[in-house]
């Protein structure tokens, strides 16, 4: 018994418990319990704020739960509109290349409230999700994001075969700059393979 308690007290603390419970759940209900999802709907998730949830105020929720949050969002979208099972026959991943988020009002402890997650843009390897997380007592959106996660398989062929006549929507002029951000970035990095070359561009101004 006390062994038992043991490896499953040695097993939280050295696994993220709640994560992969929840990536489980998600994956399950959303495979047999919840409707297929056309690829450009919102698909929507929802949750509760928890003590093991806020920060160090212990009033709001942490910034990083709303990472957090997206994260099973964009999984849940990605298992509902095919995107999990096509990465599963082809053997590939679903890693996120890039997040940006915007914290507009905090979500506070006890709080109820919903993700409303729906792809805006692909290609041929990147889908861009648009995240929102709002609260339920009020509708005020709380926070919004933008992610960009990297697939294995032609996701433009995976569209047009899994999804006909689905027709790319009209990408936000602040997606736009945040791609061309993304690029500079990018090209930056290219130049820098230690942190001693990041740290040489940061150029100071000549007087």
């Amino acid at each position: 018994m006390w062994s038992m308690c043991g490896a499953l007290l040695f097993a939280y603390f050295m696994v993220d418990v709640h994560y992969y419970l929840r990536v489980a759940v998600i994956f399950l209900t959303g495979k047999y319990c919840r409707r297929r999802l056309p690829f450009t709907d919102a698909s929507t998730i929802y949750g509760i704020v928890l003590p093991s949830d806020v920060d160090f105020m212990f009033t709001h929720m942490n910034n990083a739960r709303y990472l957090r949050e997206y994260d099973f969002a964009r999984f849940d979208h990605a298992t509902r509109s095919g995107v999990i099972c096509e990465m599963f026959k082809t053997g590939g991943g679903f890693f996120v290349a890039a997040h940006t988020i915007r914290y507009r009002q905090p979500v506070m402890l006890f709080s109820t409230y919903k993700v409303l997650t729906r792809p805006i843009w692909w290609d041929k390897k990147y889908i861009y999700y648009d995240h929102r997380i709002v609260t339920l007592a009020d509708g005020i959106i709380r926070s919004i994001g933008y992610s960009k996660s990297c697939l294995r398989f032609d996701v433009e062929e995976f569209v047009n075969v899994k999804h006909p006549g689905i027709d790319k929507p009209v990408m936000p002029d602040d997606m736009i700059k945040w791609i061309e951000y993304n690029k500079a970035s990018s090209d930056r990095m290219k130049m820098c393979l230690t942190e001693k070359d990041y740290e040489s561009t940061f150029k100071s101004k000549q007087g």
